[in-house]
């Protein structure tokens, strides 16, 4: 059992989005560009649906998202909705492992991205087309060799088209061919003798110019809509501004190709790029009829709830609890704020499949903070908190933050644990012994090594003007000592002369708690001590 009572592990493991990974689509900007995506298909196959289509009823969508966020399980999690296939005839393509990238390669990969069960489908539906003509032509009737023999011994031309399509019986081509060119045009005849004889991606061979390229594919939308009654989608993802794909896209753009869609996908730096390599094909792209722009869409909500739509999908009892959430969230927002590296959705997605992995393991009941301090160790090695000096795990780093999420907690933890760096860098000799600081108003004193009196003060408020008006009556008491070190939570450049304004980030002052419960539980270690030593250098102690 994995946590959360789920039965499996809900993310994906691949690098890369599959079909059935992208079944799960998270994010309310994602959600959005689903539906802007889905209107545009609507439209166009409303537009089509009595089965005739003009040059009027062609659609450039273009989706422009940064890496690793999104953009390819976008495409995929459309091509594969229920809604989408039924309406749809889609080929995907990731131009990225497209080479080398001339006009036939990719009219090769447009092809391949068809799928076989589409493949399959229109199959049946050219040789069922021809098996109907049969019962009143008897050319067609030629194409499955039927004759008096299959009469007489009940076996119907129905029974001889099954044959044909499960490859126990070969068609008569050269009939097959003067059926069709009755009232297909000579390429959509080619397109279908191949399809028949299921050979339909090796029309990449036949065409010789980009023209006959731009012919083919109307040609093939022409067929998916006469015969499937579905517009055709052509996905095109990691498009990039070389040359020949440009040339290529813009052809395709410029041919408005009825009944069909257009559906690149890129980059903001593809397309700035795309920009100054091509003004021509930048121009159609700007005039899109849809522009899905998702660029900075790896905002903390658009990852936490994609992070929790995969859970909400898996979790077939409907056991997971708010809390749960609630605390899955905060550990999140941990990684969120102090790692770079995993703001965006693919290195989100990949430290949770490895977290839930090390928790099942241990049959952990979540995704605690040993699972997730584990995995960023194991899978990469070498990252750590920014900033921090103590060199904090991030499970004893979570757990701090969360224990003083309390503006109240926080201050009383940082004034301990200041009074407890003091006293250590006594017993290391880098400070005279500390005094009591009762009724002074201060939260530690000592002398440093040459005699000078010094106080520390903390003031610590989420209300940074009240911090303001602390600061400003603690340094009118500075009679009392030769330094004062106030350390704030304030961002503050205030101080005089025998006086020093420390601002700390929410980094330091979990250094500072960490360095307390070690000291505590008397934990530390050498390098500890080296580490603890700089800590109270760069907050003035020492």
């Amino acid at each position: 059992m994995y946590p959360y009572r789920l039965e499996k592990n809900p993310y994906p493991s691949s690098p890369t989005p599959t079909l059935l990974d992208a079944q799960i689509l998270g994010g309310r900007r994602h959600k959005e560009a689903k539906a802007a995506v889905l209107s545009c298909f609507s439209d166009l196959h409303g537009k089509v649906g009595a089965g005739t289509a003009t040059d009027k009823d062609f659609r450039l969508l273009t989706v422009i998202q940064d890496v690793g966020s999104g953009k390819t399980h976008l495409a995929l999690h459309i091509k594969g909705l229920k809604e989408v296939e039924d309406t749809t005839v889609t080929s995907y393509v990731d131009l990225s492992v497209v080479s080398p990238k001339n006009m036939h390669s990719l009219y090769a990969a447009m092809l391949g991205g068809f799928t076989d069960e589409y493949i399959a489908k229109i199959r049946r539906a050219v040789v069922m087309h021809v098996c109907e003509k049969g019962e009143r032509d008897s050319a067609a009737r030629k194409v499955f060799n039927y004759g008096f023999m299959d009469s007489i011994s009940g076996r119907s031309l129905k029974d001889k088209a099954e044959l044909v399509l499960h490859n126990a019986m070969t068609p008569n081509y050269s009939a097959l061919s003067q059926v069709l060119a009755k009232e297909f045009t000579p390429i959509e005849v080619t397109i279908l003798k191949l399809i028949v004889e299921g050979k339909f991606r090796a029309d990449a061979q036949n065409v010789s110019t980009l023209e006959d390229i731009i012919a083919s594919l109307a040609a093939l939308a022409s067929l998916n809509l006469r015969f499937l009654k579905r517009i055709t989608v052509f996905q095109l993802d990691e498009f990039e501004s070389d040359r020949e794909t440009t040339e290529f896209v813009k052809a395709v753009i410029n041919a408005h190709i009825p009944a069909a869609a257009l559906m690149l996908i890129f980059t903001p730096s593809s397309y700035n790029e795309i920009r100054q390599a091509s003004a021509s094909v930048f121009d159609r792209l700007e005039k899109a009829n849809y522009k899905v722009d998702l660029a900075g869409s790896n905002t903390y909500e658009e990852i936490l709830d994609i992070i929790m739509e995969y859970i909400r999908h898996h979790d077939a009892t409907k056991c997971f609890t708010p809390e749960e959430e609630k605390d899955l969230a905060a550990k999140v927002k941990v990684i969120y704020d102090e790692f770079s590296d995993f703001r965006n959705v693919r290195s989100m997605l990949n430290i949770m499949y490895h977290a839930v992995e090390n928790a099942g393991k241990r049959d952990c009941a979540t995704i605690d903070e040993q699972a997730l301090d584990d995995t960023i160790k194991n899978v990469y090695p070498g990252l750590r908190i920014r900033g921090s000096v103590m060199d904090v795990p991030i499970s004893d780093f979570i757990k701090i933050r969360r224990n003083c999420s309390d503006i109240t907690t926080l201050e009383s933890g940082v004034k301990d644990a200041v009074r407890n760096l003091v006293n250590y860098a006594h017993e290391v000799g880098a400070v005279a012994k500390p005094q009591k600081a009762n009724g002074s108003g201060f939260d530690v004193m000592f002398s440093d090594p040459y005699g000078t009196k010094v106080a520390v003060a903390i003031v610590i408020n989420q209300d940074h003007a009240k911090s303001f008006e602390q600061i400003s009556n603690t340094l009118k008491t500075t009679g009392f000592v030769d330094k004062l070190v106030i350390l704030t939570n304030a961002n503050t450049s205030a101080g005089t002369n025998g006086s020093a304004v420390v601002t700390m980030d929410r980094c330091k002052m979990i250094d500072l708690i960490y360095f307390s419960n070690k000291y505590k539980n008397s934990e530390l270690m050498e390098d500890d001590s080296q580490r603890a030593l700089m800590l109270a250098k760069s907050i003035r102690i020492c």
